[in-house]
């Protein structure tokens, strides 16, 4: 840590985060607008979102493939990996300090440092949506640009079927509802720093200056008690 602060976030992954956003949010509208898309609507014409609903799209899995190779190559990889006491105590601790100890003023139970940038359930929700979800979104988005090749019906034991691009559509809508959920949540979090700017300067510099750093007056996150230090 230096004068400025902890630096947490390289040049790299602040560009890609803003541009993720970006593209992120313009696949929200795009994908608002044409599903409910209808003559006289204030919304786009369908032509016009679809074609910036799927550049998105397209640029979109390109900076996933950015974030994946600086992950596995680079060393942001390591603040994903779970450990063992992440689970029990930490997603507890973390939770009661979100719901009542932030209320409080307590101080934050898994501080910043260099060897920590995520809280256990930061950890767990980042995981899920960058390993699991967004890949899912990714996935059926781009199954949907040929639909010519999906089943014509997928029968889910109901006779006659479903005709497939409406069953990937409806998987590619219902990833896109929750991981908008999850991105109005992530920026309210990021308004619960010391000042409701504190996280997003960190986003912007690199540097995280704040009382729940580690070394800036917050103390260091307990060891979960009898809880073995391997990773999974």
């Amino acid at each position: 840590m230096n004068n400025q602060g902890l630096y947490l976030y390289p040049l790299w992954l602040r560009i890609w985060h803003w541009l993720n956003a970006v593209l992120f949010v313009a696949l929200l509208i795009t994908g608002a607008s044409m599903h409910f898309a209808q003559p006289g609507a204030p919304q786009l014409d369908f032509r016009t979102a679809r074609l910036v609903h799927n550049t998105a799209g397209i640029l979109l899995t390109l900076f996933y493939l950015i974030f994946l190779g600086g992950n596995v190559f680079g060393k942001n990889g390591r603040f994903y990996k779970l450990e063992a006491g992440d689970w029990t105590p930490g997603l507890v601790r973390q939770l009661r300090h979100y719901l009542l100890g932030i209320f409080r003023g307590e101080p934050h139970p898994y501080p910043h440092s260099a060897e920590r940038k995520f809280n256990p359930l930061q950890k767990l929700s980042y995981a899920a949506v960058m390993y699991i979800a967004f890949p899912a979104l990714a996935l059926t988005g781009w199954v949907l640009f040929f639909p010519e090749r999906l089943p014509e019906r997928i029968n889910f034991m109901t006779g006659t079927g479903i005709p497939g691009t409406a069953v990937f559509a409806l998987f590619h809508s219902a990833i896109g509802y929750v991981l908008s959920l999850f991105m109005a949540l992530h920026i309210y979090l990021g308004t619960t720093g010391e000042t409701p700017f504190t996280l997003f300067r960190a986003m912007l510099t690199g540097y995280y200056n704040g009382r729940h750093a580690a070394g800036h007056g917050a103390p260091a996150a307990a060891p979960p008690a009898s809880v073995p230090s391997s990773r999974v």
